[in-house]
Order: structure tokens, then C-alpha cells, then sequence
């Protein structure tokens, strides 16, 4: 299907909010945005997905009265083509699968492990890739964030595992090499500021002290901890981002360079076992 035209979705819901102004725009948005979505997401009741997806960035149901103006910016800018162009570069060059993409305006209000007002976000599930973006973007920090998310959508497909069965170490593995796939397309400079937070030394001790022990936790929504840390735990911000990258891209220095589509495709223990962070033990 690629590219979904939701801007479609977006003015719709728009004016549905403008002809019924008693009407809980959280209700019109759950109906016009997220019920849409369900036939990918079967085991879900759309208030339920709703919540998911807010939770990454989708613009919150409030902000209705100024989405049309955004809409019409991300148009002029064109979005919808930009991505849809990127898309199939990034599917013939990494021998990719087909995947969903639906593209909406980002909430302007923090996201789950970041303090700073975000303008770009994406999440990726089975056949399914969201991008959540800011009407300013340039076309590179869009490219950069398909890359990352779309890098995803290939890994997934490989690992073919349930979100519940995946374990840790193959989501280190997941995100350090979704934003490999950035650096190695357009260079450092568009690399996400996570990947740069600590010294090699901070993020060995942690790994030494908090991850060996723990690479076999499975379930995505245990990894959580792992991956963004906490301001409460011995764990900083992003740490498990900033590892996992660490690997990879030490694990390509050490045995690159690899074909676009054969990074991916190498097993969680053959990339870790062969980079900066490895272990003695069994993973």
C-alpha cells in the first residue's frame, strides 16, 4: 500500500470538529484518525490504539483548531511525496518489504523520555510505520527518520518474532542499527544526538554492570528502562540508544563494509560477539 494519503484524514477531522463543537474532539479523533487504523490492528479496540499512538507523537485532539494550517504547510512542503520517493529508493536499495506508511503532524508537547518540545518522531510495528513530524522539517531530517524507522520495518521482518518474544539484545541491536543506516547514508552530521551522550567508558561500565545479565529479558515493553534509562535508576537518559548504536557501529569498523541489505540480516549475537561490548557469556 506505501504511502497512505491521510491528509485526507486530517481535514476530515478537522471538520468534524468544526460542525460539532459540543462533541469531544478526543471522540472525533478516536473515530477519524485511529479507528481507520484497526484492520492492522486486530487485537485492538481504537481507544486503546489511540492512546498507543499519542504516546509516540500523534498530535493531540486538541491542537484540531490549528491542524489545518499545518496540513497545508507539510503539503506545501510536500511531505507525502517526499516520503513516498525516499520509500522506494530505501525498499530497492535494501531489498526491503512493503510496509504502510501513514504520516501525521507531531503533538507539540513532550514526548516519553525527552524534556525538549520534539519535531519529528517515528514508530514502527509489523507492516505498519508512523511518522509523526513538524511542518518545518527540512527534506533531510525526514530522510534521516525513514531510514531510521524503515530500517526497522527490514529487521523486524528478518527477526520475525512477536513484540513479546523479542529480547533485549535484539532491540539494542534494533535501533543501533536503524540509526547506522543514517550514518551510513547521509554522514555523522544527521546522526540523532542520542548517539553521542556518553564516552565509551560510561557506556561500557553500564553495559558491564546493567545489560550482560539482562540481554535474554524478553517483551519489548520490559526494555523500556534499558533503552531510555531513568532519572531514578543507575541508568541515564537514551543509554540503551546510545549502546546499541555503539555496537554496530563498532561491529562494522571492525568487520565491514557490509552489502546495504546484509547488516541487517546478521543475527544479534554475531553483531554484539563481534564489536566493542563483548561478552564471555552464553547470549
Amino acid at each position: 500500500m506505501s504511502i497512505i494519503q491521510t491528509k485526507t484524514w486530517l481535514y476530515q477531522f478537522v471538520e468534524t470538529c468544526e460542525k460539532f463543537p459540543g462533541e469531544s474532539p478526543y471522540s472525533i479523533h478516536c473515530e477519524n484518525i485511529c479507528r481507520p487504523l484497526l484492520k492492522f490492528f486486530p487485537k485492538m479496540r481504537a481507544e486503546e490504539l489511540q492512546y498507543e499512538l499519542l504516546c509516540h507523537g500523534l498530535f493531540d485532539p486538541d491542537e484540531w483548531v490549528n491542524l489545518k494550517n499545518m496540513v497545508k504547510e507539510m503539503e506545501g512542503n510536500n511531505f507525502w511525496h517526499t516520503v513516498d520517493q525516499e520509500y522506494q529508493l530505501l525498499k530497492n536499495l535494501w531489498k526491503g518489504p512493503e510496509v504502510s506508511i501513514f504520516i501525521f503532524p507531531i503533538k507539540k508537547e513532550g514526548l516519553e523520555g525527552s524534556k525538549q518540545l520534539p519535531n519529528k518522531n517515528g514508530v514502527t510495528y509489523n507492516g505498519v510505520l508512523f511518522l509523526f513530524l513538524s511542518a518545518d522539517l527540512s527534506v533531510e531530517e525526514i530522510k534521516a527518520l525513514l531510514a531510521h524507522e524503515y530500517n526497522h520495518v527490514c529487521r523486524l521482518t528478518y527477526l520475525g518474532l512477536d513484540f513479546d518474544k523479542i529480547p533485549l539484545k535484539d532491540s539494542l541491536i534494533l535501533e543501533g542499527l536503524g540509526e547506522y543506516a543514517v550514518k551510513d547514508l547521509f554522514g555523522e552530521k544527521w546522526l540523532a544526538p542520542w548517539t553521542n551522550l556518553y564516552s565509551f567508558e560510561e557506556t561500557k561500565e553500564i553495559w558491564n554492570q546493567h545489560f550482560i545479565h539482562s540481554l535474554n529479558l524478553l517483551g519489548t515493553k520490559n526494555h523500556q528502562l534499558f533503552l531510555y534509562g531513568n532519572h531514578g535508576s543507575q541508568l541515564p537518559k537514551w543509554v540503551g540508544y546510545q549502546i546499541g548504536f555503539q555496537i554496530v557501529d563498532s561491529f562494522q569498523k571492525r568487520h565491514g563494509p557490509f552489502n546495504n541489505n546484509e547488516l541487517y540480516c546478521k543475527s544479534s549475537e554475531e553483531i554484539i560477539a563481534g564489536s566493542d561490548f563483548t561478552t564471555n557469556k552464553l547470549l
